[in-house]
């Protein structure tokens, strides 16, 4: 009888108590054998995480004394898991529900597909037939779209490349993890604390020549932004800050000026499309934060890389001796303009 391979599920919790029991719970229904649950406690109040190791004995439980963001947190999970000898490594958020099957098909897609690693098809919940992400994308500024946001599910797709996985879904081979490693231990790079942490990790993987695709037949449902909140000032911000950093961390220097000499045409294209006829936001889309400015964004991020610009520098130089730092990442940029100025943030 041939052996599964094992898989080591990463799940972080912070102060989101109900929607990871559910996780959780919903878990508890996979049919795969070989896998093992890592959950983090990003520094939770209420004794959340030891009150849910109480609750699922089955779980390894790390818990942390503070929040370390998105990427911190799942790289306690990713290292222990790793350190453990699995041959694959999932990151799960905590707002998702699994179908029972979705670990069956997402280990032999990646498989069959010869490939390191993997996004699954994320569907909204509870709007099960609206696709939230089938991976992710990445713009010639450094900005993370989503694949196929809000698109309704036609039935069964094929397997697909992909720039990089959704880290609210997405599944590594510990092989190309360990061949990305920063800073001695870091797979999602922790200056980025949340959101655009897996296109960065998706630009160094791309960059050292591994292979992602989209496995729609691995289906898990999504919550979205039920942490930090649809369009909350702190994700408007962090995304453009991580947007910045793509850039600063990934692209040779002639990418970066043209880089940013595109963001400002898109900015000023986006801008003028909401004057014309027809192209004003839907009333049902989620509005910013009251206190949204966008030049609060653009100063307040401009003011982080200024004051962490030495810990990027060194970053940067280290992408560089390991080879992470090439032009070939161009290749992967998409230059669909129409779908570039409605392009859903990752």
């Amino acid at each position: 009888m041939i052996q599964e391979p094992s898989v080591a599920i990463v799940i972080l919790n912070w102060n989101g108590f109900d929607d990871t029991v559910e996780c959780l719970h919903s878990l508890r229904q996979t049919t795969y054998g070989n896998y093992k649950i890592f959950l983090v406690d990003n520094g939770s109040a209420g004794n959340e995480g030891p009150r849910l190791g109480e609750m699922f004995p089955e779980v390894q439980l790390i818990c942390n004394e503070t929040n370390r963001g998105f990427a911190g947190g799942c790289n306690d999970g990713m290292n222990r898991a790793i350190k453990e000898g699995f041959d694959y490594i999932i990151t799960l958020n905590n707002d998702c529900l699994v179908d029972k099957n979705w670990l069956t098909h997402f280990i032999a897609g990646l498989t069959t597909a010869g490939a390191d690693f993997g996004s699954a098809r994320i569907m909204y919940y509870p709007e099960t037939d609206l696709i939230c992400s089938d991976g992710d994308g990445i713009l010639p500024d450094g900005t993370g779209y989503v694949i196929n946001p809000l698109q309704p599910f036609q039935g069964p797709g094929a397997i697909k490349p992909i720039f990089s996985a959704c880290g609210a879904g997405a599944v590594f081979s510990s092989k190309c993890l360990e061949a990305v490693k920063i800073h001695g231990d870091q797979l999602f790079d922790e200056l980025f604390f949340a959101y655009f942490e897996d296109i960065d990790l998706g630009s160094r993987l791309n960059t050292l020549s591994f292979k992602g695709v989209s496995i729609p037949d691995a289906v898990i449902y999504h919550k979205e932004s039920k942490t930090a909140g649809a369009r909350s000032f702190f994700k408007i911000y962090q995304s453009e800050k991580n947007r910045v950093l793509v850039e600063l961390l990934n692209f040779p220097l002639w990418l970066i000026v043209s880089g940013e000499l595109y963001y400002a045409a898109r900015t000023l294209s986006r801008n003028f499309r909401k004057f014309l006829p027809g192209k004003q936001e839907s009333a049902a889309r989620p509005q910013p934060a009251k206190n949204f400015s966008p030049w609060n964004v653009l100063l307040k991020s401009r003011w982080w890389v200024i004051q962490n610009f030495s810990k990027i520098w060194n970053d940067r130089r280290e992408r560089k001796s390991k080879g992470m730092i090439s032009s070939r990442i161009r290749r992967h940029f998409c230059w669909d303009i129409e779908r570039l100025l409605s392009a859903k943030l990752g």
